[in-house]
């Protein structure tokens, strides 16, 4: 657990990317628990849901935030006003719109803008951004400037390689992150995604150069899906379950990993928002 007043004077929230290379891997689900395990350590967290086409993160809480980013950027509210507070400590903002519409859009008086969101990087130990499936062009330089960037994937060969692909893609574009994780999830036999885990692993640095800073095994549990009917987190509803366990162990890898920043919290945040 984190020093109290280590927290307070905290002034740069630590910046976590939730990526997958394709969608129905999981990535919502880890990136909610994720924070929940994260806030669990002591630590001020903030999740943004940027996939607003389905708003995944509100639904699995079980919440319904008022006002979303998008009202913020109007000037129809203040960032306070856009920060849902979750029943499990962790904070949400909703873009309200998709990401590349958050990029292209048109801010009136950016410094009046900018000078709310730094506050962000006061207010927070860490930000999790849970980011659509896929690679996205205009979010090369966050990527990049991320202080850890989660790749989820799966056992099944079309989720491998559209994880292998995401992965190049950053090197390639000399994008990689300060600090580089893998989840494999929904493992249903854990000593062969141990295997496929290990095999991946090897032919990402083998053949594109990298090494992974940490990598994790989620078995596939039913609970999981039963979290996601009630629309309770799952490190809640089932604590010991090995799902929240391996999350619990995510967490631990990046609380413990002491990351070198490129940038400040403000410019990153310039590079979401296109300013930059």
């Amino acid at each position: 657990m984190p020093n109290q007043a280590e927290g307070l004077f905290s002034s740069q929230a630590k910046i976590v990317s939730v990526a997958s290379g394709k969608g129905g891997v999981g990535k919502t689900v880890v990136a909610v628990n994720l924070s929940i395990a994260l806030q669990e350590r002591g630590y001020r967290i903030l999740l943004f849901d940027t996939d607003a086409g389905f708003a995944n993160a509100e639904i699995l809480m079980g919440i319904t935030p008022k006002m979303t980013l998008k009202d913020f950027l109007k000037r129809k509210a203040s960032i306070e006003d856009v920060i849902f507070r979750t029943p499990y400590g962790v904070d949400l903002i909703s873009t309200g719109m998709d990401v590349d519409d958050l990029i292209t859009f048109n801010i009136e008086d950016k410094g009046k803008v900018l000078n709310e969101l730094r506050r962000l990087g006061e207010m927070y130990d860490y930000i999790v951004f849970d980011f659509p499936p896929g690679f996205n062009e205009q979010l090369e330089r966050f990527y990049m400037s991320s202080d850890h960037v989660l790749v989820l994937t799966a056992t099944e060969p079309t989720a491998l390689v559209n994880a292998y692909t995401f992965v190049k893609i950053l090197v390639l574009k000399g994008l990689e992150p300060v600090s580089f994780h893998v989840v494999m999830n929904m493992v249903k036999d854990m000593k062969e995604g141990r295997k496929i885990l290990e095999k991946f692993s090897s032919v990402v640095n083998k053949f594109i150069g990298v090494s992974f800073d940490s990598t994790h095994l989620v078995r596939f549990d039913p609970l999981v899906r039963d979290s996601v009917t009630r629309q309770i987190p799952l490190v809640i509803l089932r604590k010991t379950s090995q799902p929240s366990l391996a999350i619990h162990g995510i967490a631990d890898k990046i609380t413990n990993r002491t990351v070198v920043k490129r940038l400040s919290f403000i410019e990153r945040v310039k590079l979401l928002l296109g300013m930059g």
